[in-house]
């Protein structure tokens, strides 16, 4: 507020300047004032510019100028162009510095390291760029994109309000997951609302700045060298790549390739340096491999120039946990240990004993089997009043796999197949110049691998070719192949049906079990689950398991004369090994994995159909549990699975996980627009292809929205579940409405009244629906208790020392008997009685 007394003395300054002899205006006044060298004016606007003296009385002044000048038309074009000089004369002061990283903003592409596309570096760079380097022009455009506050959600675009709508869904349910690498749901951490809207503003006002910095020195190319990279991994196409360099959002195409170069050969470089010899680790770092076929499709064919298909051979590299190295006896885990243990072999005698279940096992199955009871219960039926006291839906942990992210590198692509034993020497001829070892290096030293039984089967057949031989480089004495486990999982139920069909139909029936159980079968229940005690609700999963679970329950509907009792509770028992295996490797539990194991070794001997895996499966489950050292035995079983994500509950197998990598390189090549030349995917693809992923997602996580994969959980629908409780009652598959057993007849007899003396009438209405009659039902097979008496008589009449489960184990000319594998399943085996 200005005074009068100040009014006045403003007055009669302005007439002593207007008096003569010097007349001056009071604008010529303060030019003067401010701009003289005179020492005695400078002293009197010494204060001016010092912060805390006179600054900001000092900068009051401009509004007040600035306010004057716009009062007109002419005044607001001035002022306008006098900031413009201003801002502009500031912006050329502000670059980034020059000369190369660290010390300058210039990343060569001959020169850069995986290192510099992390979201870590990303963030850093954008700091020292909005803070360090160009702060005026990053405060100026955010200053203009805030002035105008937040956006009304009206005036956002479609796109922007569908993800936003996706983020409220999910996070619906719950806390946001972490990608395991397998497929399943993932979210990546998303802002909403003005965050959102402030995260943009500065994702935009960074960018720019970034622009600026590459348009004003083409070296100050941070951004532009990661976009040209992510660009490439997208799929963008060379010619719009060239527009985006032309606007200074990214470098050129051939800039990415040289890029992906530069870090192929540190990828290759980093080969050499794990799979040297180290000495704080006796065994070499796990490598997995699986065959990769890939079409090389030529548009225009001419004489040389044709479409072909690439067979070749894909892997990576699996360094060891160090913790668990550091736990284990190192003794146990030389090569000499493991051919010590093979050497045994001639005094050790496989029985079926060794497949069966422990104490610990049996109760391990009868936890499995109450898990999945009561999770079908919790998830579809009833809720407990107290959870803390209900059966757990997981059961109880036997062997725990850490989930501690592993360290991986991938190998180089070989145009080598493995579907030979010929083509098996040449992988292995390829891995050996990519380790960098000598072959007294590589072959002196236990090396564990991974692979299908088609790849282990080639291994073998190269093995046996070559034998006998001294050489470690033509014996291959110390590899040990182990089946993948994910392989083995997808093989072992191909006689019964797909997994996710069976883990459907083992929660349909456990479903229809415990409405019988719970005796509402026949009443229409709401969707909304009820409450129950937490003691009636133990007691229907314990009811549900003794009555249709158990191996009594088995024994005594194999008993019966209806068959439709005994053959739903074999399926439970067979689907249920099977979700078991699905779930102990998602949970990483090696333990209750193992006991899956040793059960599908004695079905695998019922099954016709599975020749190679009735001795491979048993031959490995032996290795891990009886014949190697305990050291290697827990090191081999530990590595079997592992957690991408470093996430507990997020396992996968690691002929799983090289399956994703699998169909990760043939989409992120087949989306390059470069055509499908071989020789990029091995040299830049193959090494790269984790580096690719990562910037292909990338581009969802900076524009602050979900990244969504594809869900595998199998949920069944209410209506679902209501047309197999209709079907499950309408065909009796519990024979729930079979006639009582008869007591003073033989089963012979029985069966003979029923059939051939006394033939049933059929109904009509049953023969019009197409409803077998109970005579008309065969029986199934418990494959568990005909596997387990084809192993007994096969140990009785042929193979006494069952050497067809030791053949490959060790070298033929230490004494091992080999047999052929056309002979495994020549016989049928005989049936047993007891259900273990």
């Amino acid at each position: 507020m200005v005074q009068p007394s100040e009014n006045e003395k403003v007055l009669e300054i302005c007439k002593l300047l207007n008096k003569k002899p010097v007349k001056m205006t009071p604008k010529r006044f303060m030019e003067i004032f401010l701009a003289s060298e005179d020492s005695d004016i400078a002293y009197l606007r010494r204060l001016w510019s010092v912060e805390k003296s006179g600054l900001k009385s000092t900068l009051r002044l401009l509004p007040l100028i600035r306010d004057e000048v716009l009062r007109t038309e002419g005044g607001q074009d001035a002022w306008s162009a006098f900031i413009q000089r201003e801002a502009v004369d500031i912006l050329v002061t502000e670059e980034p510095p020059r000369g190369a990283y660290p010390r300058g903003s210039f990343h060569s592409s001959l020169s850069v390291q995986a290192s510099f596309f992390t979201r870590e570096s990303q963030q850093l760079q954008d700091t020292a760029m909005t803070t360090d380097h160009m702060p005026f022009l990053y405060g100026l455009i955010m200053g203009m994109l805030q002035k105008r506050g937040p956006a009304n959600e009206s005036l956002q675009d479609e796109d922007a309000q569908e993800a936003a709508h996706v983020r409220e869904e999910l996070s619906a349910d719950g806390d946001h997951p972490v990608s395991d690498g397998s497929g399943e749901l993932a979210l990546a951490p998303s802002l909403t609302g003005s965050n959102a809207l402030a995260d943009r503003f500065g994702q935009i006002a960074t960018t720019i700045c970034s622009i600026v910095a590459f348009a004003h020195n083409r070296r100050a190319n941070f951004l532009q060298l990661n976009n040209a990279v992510r660009l490439y991994a997208c799929g963008v196409s060379e010619r719009v790549q060239e527009y985006l360099n032309h606007l200074g959002l990214c470098s050129s195409r051939k800039t990415a390739m040289s890029s992906l170069k530069t870090l192929a050969k540190e990828g290759a470089a980093e080969i050499r340096n794990v799979m040297a010899v180290q000495s704080d680790c006796p065994i070499a770092p796990t490598i997995c491999i699986d065959n990769i076929d890939i079409e090389e499709r030529v548009h225009d064919i001419s004489v040389g120039n044709r479409s072909r298909t690439f067979r070749g051979t894909w892997g990576y590299i699996h360094v060891p946990n160090q913790a668990l190295i550091q736990s284990l006896n190192w003794e146990e885990l030389t090569l000499a240990a493991y051919q010590k243990s093979l050497a045994n072999l001639k005094e050790f005698t496989i029985e079926p004993v060794h497949f069966m279940p422990t104490c610990e096992a049996k109760t391990s199955e009868m936890d499995v089997f109450k898990s999945q009871i009561a999770g079908v219960l919790l998830k579809y039926l009833a809720i407990p009043t107290n959870k803390s006291h209900s059966i757990p839906t997981d059961p109880p942990t036997l062997d725990q796999i850490s989930h501690e992210k592993p360290t991986i590198h991938m190998l180089k692509m070989m145009d080598a197949s493995d579907n030979s034993a010929e083509g098996i020497g040449q992988v292995f001829s390829s891995i050996l110049q990519q380790s960098g070892l000598s072959a007294k290096d590589f072959y002196g030293r236990l090396q564990p691998m991974d692979g299908d039984l088609a790849t282990i089967q080639n291994f073998n057949s190269l093995k046996s070719q070559r034998a006998p031989s001294p050489y470690g480089q033509d014996s291959l004495h110390n590899v040990i192949f182990q089946l993948g486990a994910s392989h083995t999982m997808w093989n072992m139920p191909q006689p019964f049906s797909p997994i996710t069909l069976m883990e459907k139909v083992l929660e349909a029936t456990l479903y229809y079990c415990l409405r019988v159980t719970m005796k509402n079968e026949n009443e229409v229940l709401s969707e909304e689950r009820v409450t129950l005690p937490t003691t009636r609700w133990n007691s229907i999963v314990n009811e549900c398991y003794e009555r249709f679970c158990s191996p009594q329950a088995r024994r005594v509907a194999a008993e019966a004369d209806c068959p439709k009792l005994s053959n739903t509770l074999i399926q439970l028992h067979d689907f249920s090994s099977v979700v078991e295996a699905k779930r102990s490797m998602k949970a990483g539990d090696i333990g209750r994995l193992m006991n899956v194991w040793k059960k599908w070794c004695l079905m695998s001997q019922g099954l016709t159909s599975l020749t190679n895996y009735s001795s491979y499966l048993p031959r490995m489950v032996l290795l891990l549990t009886k014949i190697l050292p305990p050291a290697l035995q827990k090191y081999l079983c530990h590595n079997l699975l592992m957690s991408p994500s470093g996430q507990p509950n997020h396992f996968v197998a690691k002929d799983e996980w090289l399956e994703l990598q699998n169909y990760w390189i043939k989409f992120l090549f087949n989306q390059t627009g470069n055509g499908t030349k071989i020789e990029r995917l091995r040299e830049i693809f193959s090494l790269n292809i984790t580096l690719l992923q990562r910037m292909f997602q990338s581009l969802k996580i900076d524009c602050g929205t979900a990244v969504v994969h594809q869900s595998h959980k199998n949920n069944i629908t209410s209506r679902s579940l209501g047309m197999f409780m209709q079907m499950a009652t309408n065909r009796d598959i519990l024979a729930l409405k079979a006639p009582p057993k008869e007591k003073d007849k033989s089963k012979t007899q029985r069966a003979t009244n029923r059939i051939i003396l006394n033939p049933p009438k059929k109904n009509t209405n049953e023969k019009k629906a197409g409803i077998k009659q109970t005579s008309d039902i065969k029986k199934i097979d418990n494959t568990y208790l005909t596997g387990l008496a084809k192993m007994k008589m096969i140990i009785r009449t042929k193979d006494p020392e069952l050497n067809r489960i030791k053949k490959h184990m060790v070298s033929e000319n230490q004494g091992i008997l080999t047999l052929p594998e056309e002979a495994e399943d020549s016989d049928q085996g005989e049936t047993s009685s007891v259900d273990m």
